[in-house]
Formats: C-alpha cells, structure tokens, sequence
C-alpha cells in the first residue's frame, strides 16, 4: 500500500515540475487529469502544513470549488464532508468589506465566529489529518491504475 501512495506522490510532483517548469505555472496547459492532480496536490500540501484556511487562503473559492468536484470523482466522501463544512464556517465573513485578498480571511474571520467554531475549524483539520479517505490511494486507483 505504501508503494501506491509513494507512486501518486511522485507521479503528483512530475505534474507540478510540468506546470512550472514547462508551462510557466499556466494551469490551461495541462490535461484534464493533470489539472485535477494539482488540485489534489495543492488541498493535500496546505490541510497537512496549515489546515483549510491556509488551503483557501492561497488557492481561493475557485479552486476550492473545482477541488471539491475532485474529491467527489474520486471518491473521498470524508475529505468532501469536512472542507465543505470548513468553508461554510470561513463564509461567514464572505461579506466584510474589509476583505481586499484572501489572507485578509483569518484576520476578520474572528468577528464572525464563535469560540465553538473556531475549535470545530481546528477539529475538522486534525480529522482530516487523519486520512480517512487514503487520498493518495483512491487518487492512484483514478489516475495511475489502468
């Protein structure tokens, strides 16, 4: 098993040296399962290194989006359930016009949610930091298993 996940990551990484190193960072060069790796690469990066907000403060809601389409093709119902349900506590500042870019998110973020909140949000990260869906499995079994 660990040999698969090994091959999603490195196969992961060969995708981000084309898009920058080829393609100048231009996400419209890459195929359709390329494009879908980055977004596996980006969400998989930034939940382990800072947790959701830092995954939609760099990417934004766009991203996020296309990323949750991702999640849903490739069957990680448990990652799905809890990003959709981090961004549904972050759009509650959505509105602020004090919002210029998106690293403006954590800092306005605190007067729109409670203390509960803000705990569920660090809850939701370590549960994701759990694995349940074996990301890098079923993104092998989508992209690299033929």
């Amino acid at each position: 098993m660990k040999d698969i996940r090994q091959q999603f990551e490195d196969y992961s990484f060969k995708v981000m040296d084309k898009l920058f190193g080829e393609n100048d960072g231009k996400l419209e060069s890459l195929s359709q399962d390329e494009l879908e790796v980055v977004r596996i690469w980006r969400l998989e990066a930034d939940m382990y290194n800072g947790g959701f907000i830092q995954f939609f403060c760099n990417w934004g809601e766009g991203n996020f989006l296309e990323t949750q389409k991702v999640l849903k093709k490739i069957g990680a119902t448990k990652a799905l359930e809890i990003i959709t349900e981090c961004e549904l506590i972050i759009s509650k500042c959505k509105e602020d016009e004090r919002l210029e870019k998106l690293w403006d998110i954590p800092v306005v973020l605190k007067d729109y949610i409670t203390e509960e909140e803000s705990k569920k949000l660090n809850d939701l990260d370590e549960l994701y930091w759990e694995n349940p869906d074996d990301i890098q499995k079923l993104a092998y079994d989508t992209y690299l298993k033929k």
